[in-house]
């Protein structure tokens, strides 16, 4: 998950369950391809069940990139320190395992940039064969990997540099993607350029919404003035750098180009972004939400009409954009939820569907839920809302539209960026001290329907 401004086979595998899915997402036309066929409670054959994470959110002490400098200055926008998080560059082995043995068959996870290109134009290779090993060791347990190539952490070279600021950076990404393409491409079954490079923008482009972030970007711009004057630098900017008329640009560039470098490798291999999709719906009968999910992802729509052959979905939230006329209904009060919980109230497994069906729509590509989740400590909540999502999903599959897996975020209770590890979207408590993963009821339950390819 990114919320950086407040906010992952063999080659049988590849040529078997992944070739009907390279296939079907290489197919022309594909907003016209039937739709899979489904049961009234299974899913189609092949369908991805999996969870997602991040390498800066879970591997610990990722040390050379532009987060972990962030983090360790002041003023700093970070609650606390990444330091060890849930220590899987060492135990990626145990959590791999977990994932099988739960039920999944798929596993998003993100190759850490600034381990691969500690320096820039000098390529590790003790850090692409510790990743072929992470590949290699999903393969063993069955487990296809969806690998991302950028997940919110950069290095601290591409930072100092001006990072999505600089105007090098698509090229820059693409060089990265490259390199990573022809070390590891050859055992990925699906890849993800970048995860959410608009998810800063999203809530911003809600009316009035400027004067609630101003205090905030404001917060962000400061802290990294303070690491470009300590690093000598003439323009840091890492992820949630505010000024997007700056970075957006250069981030559709780099996905178009980090697409066309992977996609030279490995011309088979699906490739996407993910978006962070918030699911706007009207509020009032005279609501401009069309004029909102335009502002948010339309240029990001278009870029995938040019460079994608799927599009990840990442849905956690509705939000109701009011006009000036008739209120509608109120949306249907949520358990577990307290009427005055903002947040809480807009956690809504609805928007599953709700946002499937608008970007394949809008985009007439392919869709996979790459993220979609809860953040709570009552794990009971957590079930009901996975049974809800999941049914949410179904629903979607009914009305023919091609989704192609859910993966819930997150595998583990990890570091949640600004906001620490106080958040708990695991379906795995890990212990902050002894790294013991510890699988929750709601661990079980949603492997059990991954397991069956079914609804509970």
């Amino acid at each position: 998950m990114t919320d950086v401004n407040a906010t992952a086979s063999r080659r049988e595998l590849l040529l078997g369950a992944a070739a009907g899915t390279s296939l079907l997402l290489a197919r022309p036309a594909i907003g016209a391809a039937p739709a899979a066929k489904i049961g009234r409670k299974s899913f189609p054959k092949g369908f991805r069940w999996g969870c997602a994470t991040a390498a800066h959110q879970i591997e610990g002490n990722n040390s050379n990139s532009d987060l972990w400098f962030l983090e360790n200055i002041k003023p700093t926008t970070f609650t606390e320190r990444s330091g060890d998080a849930c220590d899987s560059y060492h135990r990626y082995g145990e959590d791999i395992a977990l994932l099988a043995k739960l039920g999944f068959n798929s596993y998003r996870f993100s190759i850490e940039w600034s381990r691969v290109e500690p320096s820039r134009g000098f390529f590790s290779n003790a850090a692409l064969d510790y990743y072929k090993r992470v590949l290699a060791t999903c393969r063993a347990h069955h487990i296809a990997p969806a690998v991302t190539f950028f997940h919110s952490s950069a290095p601290l070279w591409f930072a100092e540099a001006g990072g999505w600021t600089n105007p090098d950076s698509p090229a820059l990404f693409a060089r990265f993607c490259d390199r990573a393409a022809r070390a590891l491409g050859a055992d990925m079954e699906l890849a993800f350029t970048i995860n959410e490079p608009q998810v800063n923008q999203v809530f911003r482009t809600i009316p009035g919404a400027s004067a609630y972030f101003r205090k905030q970007d404001a917060a962000e711009m400061a802290m990294r003035d303070t690491a470009a004057k300590a690093l000598d630098a003439p323009d840091f900017a890492a992820i949630g750098f505010p000024d997007f008329a700056r970075t957006t640009p250069n981030l559709v560039a780099g996905h178009e180009q980090g697409f066309a470098a992977i996609k030279a490798v490995r011309g088979d291999l699906p490739i996407g972004v993910t978006l962070s999709v918030t699911d706007f719906q009207p509020g009032t009968e005279d609501s401009p939400y069309q004029e909102v999910r335009q502002t948010a992802y339309g240029e990001w729509i278009e870029s995938i009409k040019r460079a994608g052959d799927f599009t990840g979905v990442q849905s956690y939230r509705m939000i109701r954009i009011p006009g000036k006329g008739k209120a509608l209904p109120p949306m249907p009060p949520i358990p577990f939820v307290k009427p005055g919980d903002m947040v809480g109230n807009m956690s809504r497994p609805e928007a599953v569907a709700n946002t499937l069906e608008y970007i394949h729509t809008a985009t007439g590509k392919p869709v996979i839920m790459s993220e979609n989740g809860l953040e709570t400590e009552n794990d009971a909540y957590r079930i009901w809302f996975i049974d809800r999502a999941i049914a949410s999903l179904h629903a979607a599959l009914e009305k023919g539209i091609p989704v192609l897996g859910y993966y819930h975020w997150s595998l583990l209770d990890n570091y949640e960026w600004n906001r620490g590890y106080k958040p708990k979207y695991g379906l795995v408590a890990v212990d902050r001290e002894t790294f013991k993963r510890t699988p929750k009821k709601s661990a079980a339950h949603l492997g059990k329907i991954a397991l069956a390819n079914a609804l509970a």
